[in-house]
Formats: structure tokens, sequence, C-alpha cells
């Protein structure tokens, strides 16, 4: 009731406001599986847009403003499917089970966010490392915003250097390896299609 009252009210009195972020990140980061994560994710996610038809609203009024948010691990090639896969079911529910004229209600725009649980507290700066391929993979895979972990996050609150770090590894990712110029890049790639393929079943 909560997040359909938000929706409903920034849908009437906020239009340009990005009602609600649909996380999955916490179920992730208390043990669910990619798959896992993405299908609570994604369910949350029609049930609210269930829930808001049934409160009387137009879905290409509140959809194209609904965002998700996704946990991103260190299996590279998984991660990337994951996001490839919700994004596919995203898409076909939208047009398919409610109707969506607007592809913009088909998008699944996401921000995520690199895996606390992957963080070591012994050897903490290889978690530069872990963080670096993680933003890689949260990129490949589609996401529109990101948030780099601090690699002393096990240990405290980030120093300031530690944050300047996660800080330019977003930067050196965007500016410097053009990854973010090619949409789907690794599309076609017959190991990630399967992989992909395989991922969305499971969800």
């Amino acid at each position: 009731k909560l997040v359909v009252d938000t929706i409903e009210y920034c849908t009437k009195h906020l239009p340009q406001w990005n009602t609600v972020s649909i996380s999955g990140y916490h179920i992730r980061e208390a043990g669910a599986t990619a798959a896992e994560e993405a299908a609570f994710t994604l369910a949350d996610g029609m049930a609210y847009v269930r829930a808001s038809l049934e409160r009387g609203m137009e879905l290409d009024q509140f959809a194209p403003r609904l965002s998700f948010f996704f946990d991103v691990h260190n299996d590279l090639f998984e991660e990337i499917a994951k996001l490839r896969a919700a994004r596919r079911i995203w898409a076909r529910a939208m047009r398919g089970r409610f109707g969506a004229q607007l592809d913009a209600s088909l998008k699944l725009r996401m921000h995520c966010q690199t895996a606390g649980v992957s963080l070591t507290e012994q050897q903490p700066m290889n978690n530069i490392v872990r963080v670096a391929y993680q933003a890689l993979a949260a990129v490949l895979g589609g996401t529109q915003s990101l948030h780099t972990n601090s690699m002393d996050e096990t240990l405290a609150l980030p120093t300031e250097q530690a944050a300047k770090i996660a800080l330019r590894t977003q930067q050196i990712l965007a500016h410097e390896t053009h990854v973010t110029q090619t949409v789907d890049p690794l599309a076609g790639s017959y190991f990630l299609e399967q992989l992909t393929n395989k991922i969305e079943a499971e969800i």
C-alpha cells in the first residue's frame, strides 16, 4: 500500500519524478542466487504494477518511471546474463501481460551496486579488483547507474582515499575503456546467449 501510494501521488503531482526503486540487492546479500534475486525482484515489480492498475492508474503513466536495484557479484558472465534476462522478462511482461503501449514502459531501468558480501576483511586492497570487475559486469549488463563499494567497507565507514578509489573505478570504466559506447556489447556471443536463456528459464 505504501509503495502504491507513492507511485500514485508522484504520478499525479511529480510527473518527472522516478517514483520507486524496486530492490533486489538485499535479497542477494542475504544469500539468494542470481536467478532468485532477479525472480523475487521482478515479482515485486509486477505486484506493484498489478496493485497500481487495481487502484485505477493507467500503466503508461506510471510504468516509465519505475526503476530497479540489483546486486552484482563476482561471476562476471552470470551477472551480465542475469541483468540481460531481467530486462527481457520485464519487457515481455509489460507488453504481453499488462498491455503497455509506450516503449518507455518496457524498459527495465536499473541501478546496480557491487556486492558487499564479496568483500574481504583480510587483504582489503584486493577488494578494489573485485569491485572493478563487478562494475564492469553491471555496465556490460546494461545498468543506467552504479555504486562501487569502497575497499574498506568491511572494516568501517570508508576512508576518503577508499571512497575516491571507488569513484575513480567508475570514471576509468566510463571514460577510458569505451565499454559504455555500445548497447549490449556481448549480444550474439554463443556462451552468453545460452547463459542468458538458462538464467531466464530459472527466473
